[in-house]
Order: structure tokens, then sequence, then C-alpha cells
């Protein structure tokens, strides 16, 4: 829709809403009419804004903006990454980890895929954007349970799903020395 002036013979100014949302012109609303420029400025106007009613349109207060900014920003109340559980979860699940039946080993592997951190940073990327609570602690405490009473499960579906996607066959192993430090000091 638009606003359009369209002038008669006796020199009256009709401002009228078009509306061509069906491919033909029509008249949504005359608007009034009017001789003097002044008053046809202010009937454009007037519809304009019967337009921006009619089709529910708002506008922002950019004189505003900052302080709408900071209102938005501090009505934010939680973070949520979606895509990690979606893409992750799933191959998490097809590989067979679902079988530990153990909340916190999903969370924990899925932040350590996405995000390789320490675990008090991981334990504040847990609370951000999942929305999971725990603390340093509950994460030590698993960890010797994983170690003591999971690590042969966790082994047993990595080796599974290794013979699987290599169709029974293992020539190659990769190790993870990611944690490994050592010097050499160079001879003369």
């Amino acid at each position: 829709m638009y606003v359009r002036r369209k002038k008669n013979n006796s020199g009256l100014v009709s401002v009228q809403v078009i509306d061509k949302s069906d491919g033909k012109y029509k008249v949504a609303k005359t608007i009034g009419n009017a001789k003097e420029e002044f008053d046809i400025l202010k009937l454009e106007a007037e519809g304009r804004r019967w337009i921006k009613q009619q089709s529910a349109l708002s506008e922002l207060d950019f004189d505003q903006v900052d302080i709408l900014f900071e209102q938005f920003i501090e009505g934010i109340t939680q973070v949520r990454v979606c895509g990690i559980e979606f893409v992750l979860g799933k191959l998490f699940d097809s590989i067979g980890f679902n079988k530990i039946k153990d909340e916190l080993f999903r969370k924990l592997v899925l932040a350590r895929l996405c995000y390789p951190v320490s675990k008090l940073k991981t334990i504040d990327y847990l609370r951000r954007y999942e929305g999971y609570q725990t603390d340093e602690d509950k994460i030590y405490r698993y960890l010797d349970k994983l170690h003591s009473t999971q690590k042969r499960t966790v082994q047993q579906i990595s080796y599974n799903h290794t013979l699987s996607i290599l169709d029974n066959d293992i020539k190659v192993v990769f190790y993870d020395v990611t944690t490994i430090y050592f010097e050499i000091t160079a001879g003369r």
C-alpha cells in the first residue's frame, strides 16, 4: 500500500491510500481533500499512519536505542546452544555411548568436543549454554567413578564402533598424546 495524490478539475487534491496486493490498483481509503500544500502533506502523513496501523508495522525509536538495547540484554535469562545436542548428541547416540545412562557423562563429552577447556571453564560453559548446574567436586567425583566403574564400557563401545566403521579390520591405532610433555636438549 502507498499514499498518492489525485488532483481533480477544480484544483482540489484528494489523498488516497492505494492497494495493489491483488495485482490491480484499488483505493483502500480516501484520507481527505485539500488545496494547500501544507494541508496535503498533513493528509499524506495521516495516510502513512493508517497504512502502518493496517499492516501492523511497528517503528523502532532510534533516539532511545541504547536504552532499548540494555533492556533487551537484561531480559535475557539464558542462552542455549541447540546445535550441539542435535548434531553431536545424535553422533554420541549412534556410536553407542548412550548406553551409559549418566547425564553428566553426556554433558562432559559433548562440552569437551565443542569447547575443550579446563574443568572450571567447562562448569561455566554448561551453566551458561546448557542451563546445567554442577560444580568442580561433582566432576572430579564423576571422573573417579568413570575410571573405576565405566572405563571398560567406554573402551568397549569405542572399540566396537571403530570395528564397525572399519569393516572389522583395524590396521592403524591412534593415540591421544595431548597431555604428554617432554623436553630434549640439542646436542653439540
